[in-house]
């Protein structure tokens, strides 16, 4: 999966290149939706994506990059979160897509809380799994990456 892609974020999140140089989001990336839910701080080191009970934002990259690494620290929604997918993915564009996906899904209270992933090359998907998390996601922030080189997709959580 060699396509360049655009990037494409939902909620809090960092990013870098491949070539470890950060990414500025001043410069780097434009505000598509949601415009008073984004915020660029630490001289535009960091983004920050919100979700409120109307909406919430995005991003898209003015660059395309062939690897990164992306950390994010999610607080997910806590009680009652059905029908709320809070997610970021990586996209190319046109029909033969390339995407990755994470992607939390909501749930009733008590009920546990699901990552779902997957990844589409070509156009093709069909590599969806889903982890039942072992931890609450709604009592902190946690760190979530996605590395992706020439060779492998790696989620960390």
């Amino acid at each position: 999966m060699d396509t360049p892609l655009h990037l494409l974020f939902l909620l809090f999140l960092l990013a870098s290149s491949a070539a470890l140089v950060s990414a500025n989001f001043y410069n780097d990336f434009d505000i598509t939706w949601g415009n008073d839910r984004a915020k660029i701080l630490d001289n535009g080191q960091q983004l920050q994506l919100t979700l409120d009970r109307f909406s919430g934002c995005g991003i898209q990259s003015k660059q395309e990059y062939l690897f990164a690494k992306i950390d994010m620290q999610i607080k997910l929604v806590p009680g009652n979160s059905a029908g709320t997918v809070t997610t970021f993915y990586l996209s190319s564009q046109g029909p033969k897509h390339d995407e990755i996906d994470f992607e939390f899904l909501g749930n009733l209270s008590g009920d546990p809380y699901i990552l779902h992933t997957n990844v589409f090359a070509q156009g093709l998907g069909n590599r969806e799994q889903q982890f039942y998390l072992w931890f609450d996601p709604t009592l902190d922030f946690h760190t979530y990456s996605v590395l992706w080189t020439s060779n492998q997709i790696m989620y960390v959580f």
